[in-house]
C-alpha cells in the first residue's frame, strides 16, 4: 500500500500520479506496466515513486483496493434502498459494475487487468489491505435483511454467499469480455437468482 508520504502529496501533484498510473496500466497489461512511463506521466524523479509505493504489484493492490470502496458503496447505497435484498443488491452490483468498467475511460484499465489471470485471482480473493471477501461480505452482513433467509447454522450465510458470488463473477465476466452479449447474460443472471431464492429464503407459512 502507499506510504504516509503518497498522501501526504498536494492534491494536485497526488493526482497527477494518479492519472499517470492509470494511463500506463490502460496502454498494456500487468506484466508489461512500466514503472519509467509512469513517473515520465507523473514527471516526477524514479526516487520520488519508491517514497511512494514498493513496486508495481503494490501499485496494484492500492488500485484494487480503491475500487474495491466504490463497490462496497454501491452495495451499501442498494441495500439501504431495498431494505437489506441481497438477491437485488447481487443484481444491482452486475448492473453497476457492468456500466462502471465499460465506461470508456475504464474499460482499457480494466481488460488490461482482468487479461492476467493471477491479477483476476488478487481482485477476487485478497484485497491490499489484507481484507478478504469474507471480510468483505462481513461488512455488508448488518445490513442484510437476515431474517428472510433460511438460515440454520452459522455457516450457512457464508456458504449461501459461497454459491451465488462465484455465479456473478462469471455473469460479470461473459458480460464484460463480449458486451453485445450483456442483455442475454443479465437475463440468464436474473433467472439464476430467482431459482435460488427458492432454496435460499424462508418459506412463508400459509396467512403470514
Amino acid at each position: 500500500m502507499p506510504t504516509q508520504t503518497f498522501y501526504n502529496l498536494p492534491e494536485e501533484k497526488r493526482q497527477k500520479l494518479l492519472d499517470a498510473i492509470h494511463e500506463e496500466f490502460s496502454r498494456v497489461p500487468f506484466d508489461d506496466v512500466s514503472i519509467n512511463q509512469i513517473i515520465r506521466l507523473a514527471g516526477i524523479p524514479r526516487g520520488s515513486f519508491y517514497q511512494y509505493f514498493e513496486d508495481k504489484q503494490d501499485l496494484l493492490q492500492y488500485l484494487m483496493a480503491d475500487y474495491r470502496k466504490v463497490f462496497k458503496q454501491h452495495a451499501l447505497a442498494s441495500l439501504e434502498r431495498t431494505g437489506g435484498n441481497l438477491f437485488q443488491m447481487l443484481l444491482d452490483i452486475f448492473d453497476f459494475t457492468h456500466a462502471f468498467v465499460t465506461e470508456e475511460k475504464n474499460n482499457a484499465f480494466f481488460k488490461n487487468l482482468f487479461s492476467d489471470i493471477r491479477v483476476n485471482i488478487d481482485f477476487l480473493h485478497q484485497q491490499a489491505d489484507g481484507n478478504t471477501y469474507d471480510d468483505f461480505s462481513a461488512e455488508l452482513l448488518p445490513h442484510i435483511d437476515m431474517d428472510s433467509l433460511d438460515i440454520r447454522s452459522k455457516d450457512d450465510f457464508g456458504n449461501m454467499l459461497g454459491i451465488l458470488l462465484p455465479l456473478t463473477g462469471e455473469a460479470f465476466a461473459r458480460a464484460f469480455f463480449d458486451v453485445s452479449s450483456y442483455e442475454h447474460v443479465r437475463a440468464q443472471y436474473s433467472a439464476r437468482l430467482d431459482l435460488l431464492k427458492r432454496g435460499l429464503l424462508k418459506v412463508k407459512e400459509a396467512g403470514t
